[in-house]
C-alpha cells in the first residue's frame, strides 16, 4: 500500500522528504559547517531516487540545491551567494545530487522490473501447469479469468468464443452476470479485425510474432474514451476468440508491464484453443477414415453374406431347369432343401441389417412386459437348427423370477448368443446355458468350448464387422450377431460381457436389473 503510494505521488514524497529534512536540520545551523548539510540532502536524495525513482530524486536534488542555498549559505533567506567559493560548492553539490538521483532511481527501477519478470514468469509457469492438465474449453477459460481477474483486479473479465457459425459469443465471464452491449460491440470489432483495443505500448515488443496491434477506444465507431482492454485471441492460422479485461477497480489505467503480461497470458490461450481446434479436426479426419474402414468392411462382409447363398440358389436352380439332366423326387427334393438353406441365410443377413439399423436409429424401441426365462429361450432355441439343439445343455434354477423385457428383441439376443456359441465349440461340443439371480440382477450366460476371447478383443467383439482372431476356425459370418445383441442389452439398461471359462473356451454373460412386478 504505501510502495503505491510512493510510487504513484513520488513528486510530494520529493517535497515532502526536503521540507521535513530542512525543518530538522536547520535548527543545527549555527552548530555545524555549511558544507556538511550538503551530505545530508544527498542522502535525502538518495532515500527518494531509492523509493519513487529517477524524476523525483531530480526534482528532490533541485529542491535541496535551493534549500541549502537559501537556507545555509550566507547570508541567509535569499539566493545570494556571498562568497564566490559557494558557487562551486551549489554547482558541485547540484551534479552529484542529481548524479547519485539518477543512478539510485535507475538503480530501483532495474530491481522493480526484475521483481516484476519474477512475478510474471511465476505467473506464467503456474498458468502453463494449470493448462497441461485441462482437457475442455471451459476448463482452460475458467484458469484464464481466474488468473487475468487476480493479477489485474479488474472490474471484470470475460471471453468470447465463435460459436458453430462463426458467430461471436460470450463463453465465460467473471464474475458472471450480463455484459453490455457496448463490451459485445467492442469484443466483436476486435475480432472482426483482429487488432486489440485500449492495449497499452509495448515498445520492446512491438511488431513481434504475439503481440497484437493496438488502437484506442475512440477509434471504434460510437465508443468513446474507456480504460479497459480486448484482445483478440490470436494463434498461427486465425484468431481463436477475444478476451475483455474490465478497468481496474482502483481506477488506474493499465501499464506496460500489465499489458507485457497480459499479452504472454492470451498467447498461451489463443495457442491452447489452436490445439484443441486442431485435435478436433483431426479427431473427425479420424473418424471419417474409420467410417470409410467401416464402409470398405461392410461392403466386403455383406457382398460376401448376400452374393454366397445367391451364387449357391442360383446355380441349384440353374442346374434342375437343365433339360439333359434326370432328375428323381428325392434329388430334386434333396436340392430344393438346399436351397431353403441358402435363402434362409440370405434372409438372416438381411434382418441383421435390419435390426441393427433400427437399434442404431432407435427406431426398435424395445416394449417391455414380463415374461418366463424359459419361455424366451424356448423361442430362441426354436431357431437353431434341429441337428444343433441336442448340444445344448441348460442349468436353470426353477425359482428364476420373471424379467421385463421386450420379448421380440431377447429372443433375438439370446438367439445371436447360442448360434455363437455352438459355432464356436465344434462339431460335437456341448454349449452350456444357465441363469441365476439375487437381490440386485438376473444373470443369463452362455459359455462355448471354443478357443476363448483374448483379452485386448473382449471390448471389440461387440463391434460392427468385427470378427476376432479365432474366427479363421469357423465358418463366416456378418460380424453383426455380437453387435445387435449389445444393442438391445444397452436398450434395456442392461449389461453384456465375456469371460474365460476353464480349461478354455468362453462365457458371454448378461446382467438385468431386479424390477418389481
Amino acid at each position: 500500500m504505501i510502495k503505491s503510494w510512493l510510487e504513484r505521488h513520488g513528486y510530494l514524497f520529493a517535497l515532502l522528504c526536503i521540507a521535513i529534512s530542512t525543518l530538522l536540520f536547520y535548527p543545527g545551523r549555527d552548530y555545524f559547517a555549511k558544507g556538511q548539510w550538503a551530505l545530508l540532502y544527498l542522502l535525502i536524495i538518495v532515500l527518494v531516487g531509492s523509493l519513487s525513482g529517477v524524476r523525483p530524486a531530480l526534482l528532490s536534488a533541485l529542491l535541496a540545491f535551493l534549500a541549502w542555498n537559501f537556507f545555509f549559505l550566507p547570508p541567509y533567506h535569499t539566493f545570494v551567494i556571498a562568497d564566490p567559493r559557494d558557487w562551486l560548492s551549489l554547482a558541485t553539490f547540484l551534479l552529484v545530487g542529481i548524479a547519485m538521483g539518477v543512478q539510485t532511481g535507475r538503480m530501483r527501477q532495474r530491481e522493480a522490473e526484475a521483481i516484476a519478470r519474477e512475478k510474471e514468469a511465476t505467473l506464467l509457469n503456474r498458468f502453463s501447469s494449470h493448462l497441461v492438465s485441462q482437457t475442455t474449453t471451459a476448463g482452460m477459460a475458467e484458469i484464464l479469468l481466474d488468473e487475468v481477474y487476480q493479477v489485474t483486479e479488474a472490474v471484470s473479465t470475460a471471453l468470447f468464443l465463435p460459436d458453430e457459425s462463426a458467430r461471436l459469443v460470450c463463453s465465460r465471464s467473471l464474475p458472471a452476470g450480463e455484459l453490455g452491449d457496448e463490451i459485445a460491440q467492442l469484443a466483436s470489432w476486435s475480432y472482426e479485425q483482429a487488432k486489440a483495443i485500449g492495449l497499452p505500448v509495448v515498445r520492446s515488443t512491438m511488431g513481434l510474432p504475439g503481440h497484437p496491434v493496438s488502437v484506442p477506444h475512440e477509434q471504434v465507431a460510437s465508443i468513446g474514451a474507456r480504460k479497459d482492454i480486448v484482445f483478440p485471441l490470436q494463434s498461427a492460422s486465425r484468431i481463436e476468440g477475444v478476451l475483455y479485461v474490465g478497468a481496474k477497480t482502483d481506477g488506474t489505467v493499465y501499464t506496460a508491464h500489465d499489458a507485457r503480461l497480459l499479452v504472454s497470458i492470451v498467447n498461451q490461450a489463443a495457442a491452447f484453443l489452436e490445439r484443441r481446434r486442431l485435435q478436433s479436426v483431426a479427431n473427425q479426419a479420424e473418424a471419417l477414415q474409420e467410417a470409410d474402414r467401416l464402409k470398405s468392411a461392410f461392403i466386403s462382409s455383406i457382398s460376401h453374406e448376400l452374393k454366397t447363398p445367391l451364387a449357391s440358389v442360383t446355380a441349384t436352380i440353374t442346374g434342375l431347369l437343365e433339360e439333359d439332366v434326370q432328375w428323381d423326387s428325392a434329388a430334386v427334393r434333396e436340392e430344393l432343401v438346399a436351397v431353403g438353406e441358402d435363402l434362409g441365410r440370405l434372409n438372416d443377413s438381411i434382418n441383421a441389417l435390419l435390426d441393427l439399423s433400427r437399434l442404431e436409429a432407435n427406431a426398435w424401441s424395445p416394449q417391455q412386459e414380463w415374461y418366463e426365462i424359459g419361455d424366451i429361450l424356448g423361442s430362441a432355441i426354436s431357431r437353431v437348427p434341429q441337428k444343433q439343439r441336442d448340444r445344448i445343455a441348460f442349468s436353470l434354477p426353477d425359482d428364476l423370477p420373471m424379467i421385463r423385457v421386450d420379448f421380440a428383441q431377447w429372443a433375438r439376443a439370446l438367439q445371436n448368443l447360442l448360434e455363437n456359441a455352438l459355432a464356436y465349440s465344434g462339431a460335437d461340443q456341448p454349449v452350456r446355458v444357465g441363469a441365476s439371480a439375487d437381490a440386485r440382477e438376473v444373470r443369463m450366460w452362455f459359455e462355448d468350448s471354443g478357443p476363448g476371447v483374448a483379452e485386448e478383443e473382449r471390448t471389440a467383439i461387440f463391434d460392427k464387422f468385427y470378427r476376432g482372431t479365432a474366427s479363421s476356425t469357423v465358418p463366416s459370418g456378418t460380424g453383426l450377431g455380437l453387435a445387435i445383441t449389445r444393442e438391445i442389452v444397452k436398450s434395456h439398461g442392461d449389461r453384456i460381457w465375456v469371460e474365460d471359462v476353464e480349461p478354455h473356451g468362453a462365457r458371454f454373460v448378461i446382467a438385468l436389473r431386479r424390477e418389481e412386478g
